[in-house]
């Protein structure tokens, strides 16, 4: 008998442990943390008119990439630098542009070429003509300038790109505005169409009254009729007769 408190004690420990168990798999999962913004910059050696030379790459939150080209050219006016196609390559070239946090007082060209990653967002790849070489992170400060820049750039064009499917939702709304005008303009119709429809069904019904009523007066007639001739021809079988 001495065997059954150890039997109990150790069914007891079991069924513990399996309770603990189960409330250790209770525990929730940890959550993923939030997406970063695709917004970013990244240096990369890539073929351009000029050979392969470093570039600075911003990733952008938008799809289009003339967008980003029209956005790129306003935005380069800014520093006083105009844009236009380069010669012997895919990209524009910027000329005149002014930006004192990358090369001073001397203005700098940049070079530029838009392109859609796998993600299909836009990327637009920027080469910062130094002179003697293109603007790569070992120059520290002027990096930092020209990444600061294309940080702008992405906010500037995500804000256009926002303005565009504002526009987009306008129309759209816009449309269905005009959509439910025809459909409420047709219900009006159809409700003069029912209630003319409705005057010429009642004006149908007291037509019929009448008719009714004129077809009773004939059938009246008739009958009389029916009768003086039948008359008559007693009368003629008579005179026949004598």
């Amino acid at each position: 008998m001495k065997t059954l408190p150890f039997i109990f004690a150790f069914c007891f420990a079991m069924f513990v442990n399996n309770i603990s168990a189960q409330v250790v798999d209770m525990e929730p999962m940890p959550q993923p943390t939030a997406q970063p913004s695709k917004s970013r910059v990244y240096e990369s050696e890539e073929s351009m008119a000029d050979g392969t030379n470093n570039a600075l790459i911003v990733e952008l939150e938008v799809t289009n990439e003339k967008l980003v080209e029209r956005v790129w050219k306003d935005y380069m006016k800014g520093y006083g630098g105009k844009t236009k196609g380069a010669k012997g390559g895919k990209e524009n070239l910027t000329t005149g542009a002014e930006i004192v946090g990358i090369n001073g007082v001397t203005p700098v060209n940049v070079y530029s070429r838009t392109t859609v990653n796998v993600d299909g967002y836009v990327e637009l790849l920027t080469w910062f003509d130094l002179g003697e070489e293109y603007l790569a992170s070992d120059r520290r400060s002027q990096y930092q300038e020209a990444e600061n820049l294309l940080l702008k750039f992405a906010h500037e064009v995500k804000v256009e790109g926002t303005k565009n499917e504002l526009e987009d939702a306008s129309r759209k709304l816009k449309s269905f505005e005009n959509e439910m005008d025809k459909l409420k303009r047709q219900n009006k119709g159809y409700h003069k169409d029912i209630e003319e429809a409705e005057k010429r069904i009642a004006t149908a019904k007291e037509n019929i009254v009448k008719n009714e009523e004129q077809q009773a007066d004939s059938t009246q007639k008739i009958d009389l009729q029916q009768q003086l001739l039948e008359e008559i021809k007693r009368r003629l079988d008579e005179l026949k007769k004598n």
